[in-house]
């Protein structure tokens, strides 16, 4: 009876005051399941569960977790404690959770699942106060005042910048009550979503990224990811946000174009925590509180690169240099990404133990790790494990590439199409990209002996000169494993433009943790166009590349 009082209730509340409590409850074994649709502050319903255990505590500690695009609450609810049966939801969901005596909710973000509204790209000001206002309704109901929130891909970009906007780490219940935000983990998601979709190659994982400049050029469309992405939620867009990445894949020239610098304030401002700079003067100022973060980032996502970590850890400890951050890079999440189960539950139990210590107002214990990756769909690991990001990586080795080549675009090149990720992962799903075709003509290729095994680290650092008349050019160079039988296997790429005269590239590729085994060679290609995945160039033109020099960090030992 009670259940179906709470239901009647729900639909007859208008939808601007509807309250967590009332949602229709039922006792599933020890747990207590609330569903139903829940009005966030301009009335928008969103489908939520809360789930507890049905002896809760008062005062539990809350957590929230945000999904991915596309997807909705569901992503992280299971039939069982253990979650086992998806990588996501291994030691990773409600029921893991509610288990622990802690309320837990799970919500579609508006324009997913069965909620209303659009979809706003993660707006700081719509999903992400969403966000806080469904937080507050569900603490009301539960007498929460702790609050974590744990967010992937589409809502790892939420729970970064739930962090860095106002009122950050704690805000007023529609009750009056304060809640407190104890912890984040955000996972393969971004910091600086132009970067994510159109790079430019300017971006450096060794110093403090200047957010004026971060993305001066405009970058290298990754045109598929864009194209495809339209074609699925193009109609649940607003017609502004649907216009900004649409213009981005019209290609160049960007540069004088209004309607750029506008996709380029709305994608960075108004919805990349790394662009927030109030927060970090504040944080600087300490005036906030530097509430603990753990993070994990793919280093095989072709999407989110490592550097999305990377660069938001350099800026909190440029900021305050204890910030709490904890950080674990691995084979994981997009595309043609691995996703093991195992590696993704030995996160999510270090997930679990990080939010043990915040809810207790412990001090976690943080240190920053990196799975190798396999293409043995069976094996994970090892893992390397170190103080911070640099201490991963302690040695460089250097690798100069003689002779001067030369590159073209437009370029017909079947390794482009054939190393397409997105391309790839409707063929033949998830797992390491791999060729025995032989080098394109017009893709300037060098190949030369692993010196010695050693086990690559991060990002690696590419120089050249080049000479063009062209000035407005792109390079997307890829670096490969050529084993001793001559199967390649796509260890990284990268992308890089500029506008103007120039004659040198200074970049890095999108990192790795890769082993180069004795008797393999490393394979450097530097194309102009590296399609199907990356828009060519508009621009017709040529080079010739020379005194190219690659630089790659490795693991101590050089292994």
């Amino acid at each position: 009876m009670r259940c179906a009082a709470l239901l009647v209730m729900l639909l007859v509340v208008p939808a601007a005051t509807a309250r967590a409590d009332a949602l229709a409850c039922r006792t599933d074994g020890p747990y207590r399941i609330c569903e139903g649709k829940l009005a966030t502050y301009d009335g928008t319903l969103l489908d939520a569960t809360l789930t507890t255990r049905a002896d809760a505590p008062p005062d539990p500690p809350l957590v929230v977790f945000l999904h991915g695009l596309l997807a909705d609450k569901g992503e992280y609810l299971s039939a069982t404690r253990e979650g086992d049966d998806s990588y996501k939801t291994a030691h990773w969901n409600n029921r893991w959770f509610a288990a622990k005596g802690w309320a837990v909710l799970n919500y579609s973000a508006r324009g997913h699942g069965n909620s209303g509204g659009e979809i706003n790209l993660a707006s700081k000001d719509i999903e992400v106060r969403d966000a806080r206002y469904l937080t507050g309704l569900v603490a009301d109901q539960v007498g929460a005042s702790r609050v974590a929130v744990l967010g992937s891909s589409y809502g790892g970009g939420q729970a970064w910048l739930l962090l860095t906007t106002p009122p950050y780490d704690e805000w007023r219940t529609p009750r009056g009550r304060t809640v407190r935000l104890v912890g984040v983990v955000p996972q393969y998601t971004w910091t600086d979503l132009v970067q994510s979709l159109v790079p430019n190659g300017r971006q450096s994982s060794e110093g403090v990224v200047d957010p004026r400049t971060a993305n001066t050029p405009l970058g290298v469309p990754k045109i598929t990811l864009i194209d495809g992405f339209l074609a699925t939620a193009g109609a649940k867009l607003p017609r502004e946000a649907y216009g900004w990445l649409a213009r981005t894949t019209a290609g160049e020239p960007y540069e004088g174009d209004p309607s750029v610098d506008e996709a380029k304030r709305a994608l960075s401002a108004d919805r990349s925590a790394y662009f927030q700079d109030e927060y970090f003067a504040r944080l600087r100022a300490g005036t906030l509180r530097a509430v603990p973060v753990l993070a994990a980032q793919g280093v095989t996502d072709p999407i989110f690169s490592a550097l999305e970590l990377v660069r938001m850890a350099r800026r909190l400890h440029a900021a305050r240099r204890a910030y709490p951050i904890g950080m674990w890079f691995g084979d994981f999440e997009h595309l043609t990404s691995s996703a093991k189960i195992p590696e993704l539950r030995a996160f999510h139990n270090m997930g679990t133990r990080f939010l043990e210590r915040v809810f207790k107002g412990r001090r976690p214990t943080l240190s920053v790790r990196m799975a190798v990756t396999s293409c043995d769909p069976k094996v994970f690991g090892p893992v390397l494990k170190a103080r911070s990001w640099d201490a991963l990586h302690p040695v460089t080795i250097s690798i100069p590439l003689a002779g001067e080549q030369p590159t073209v675009s437009p370029l017909s090149d079947p390794r482009g199409l054939e190393s397409d990720p997105v391309v790839l992962s409707t063929r033949r799903g998830r797992g390491c990209i791999t060729t025995t075709r032989g080098p394109t003509p017009g893709v300037a290729t060098w190949t030369v002996p692993v010196p010695r095994p050693f086990t690559l680290a991060g990002m690696p650092r590419l120089r050249f000169r080049y000479s063009s008349p062209a000035t407005d050019i792109t390079f997307t160079p890829r670096l490969w494993d050529q084993a001793p039988d001559g199967t390649q296997t796509l260890v990284t790429r990268g992308a890089w433009r500029t506008v103007g005269p120039g004659s040198s590239v200074d970049t890095e590729l999108f990192g790795a943790a890769w082993h180069f085994g004795a008797g393999h060679r490393v394979l450097l290609e530097i194309p102009q166009a590296d399609a199907t995945y990356f828009r060519p160039d508009n621009l017709a033109s040529s080079a010739l590349v020379d005194d190219v020099r690659l630089d790659l960090p490795a693991g101590r030992g050089g292994g």
